[in-house]
């Protein structure tokens, strides 16, 4: 469940996100989200250099079927079950610091061996 309040993310007096389909029960809503999103996932996902606009692209291939918003960064603070998402005025510059850290390293490669 998230936690948010006054949060334009959410439909009027709940804490569901609001969403494409327009359904408004937390559980119905995480198992149409996990049904999608996989289905998602076992497509190609976008072609990209490893870093934010990349990450944005995948988030919202993702999560397009359920989200308008996806593949956009968050405005508000948000917090499910209790754990708060990274804030929204520190995700840009977190994921610059990431990615950047990640081309460092090469982006892993030769990190897993078959």
């Amino acid at each position: 469940m998230y936690d948010a309040v006054a949060d334009p993310y959410c439909y009027d007096g709940t804490t569901v996100l609001k969403n494409t389909p327009g359904i408004r029960n937390h559980a119905v809503l995480d198992e149409f989200e996990a049904a999608l999103t996989a289905q998602r996932a076992d497509e190609p996902l976008p072609n990209g250099r490893l870093g934010v606009a990349h990450f944005k692209a995948i988030h919202h291939h993702l999560f397009q079927d359920t989200y308008a918003w996806a593949g956009r960064f968050r405005t508000v603070r948000i917090f499910k079950d209790g754990s708060a998402f990274c804030y929204p005025e520190n995700i840009h510059p977190e994921m610059t610091v990431l990615f950047r850290s990640l081309k460092e390293r090469s982006h892993l490669t030769g990190l897993f061996k078959g």
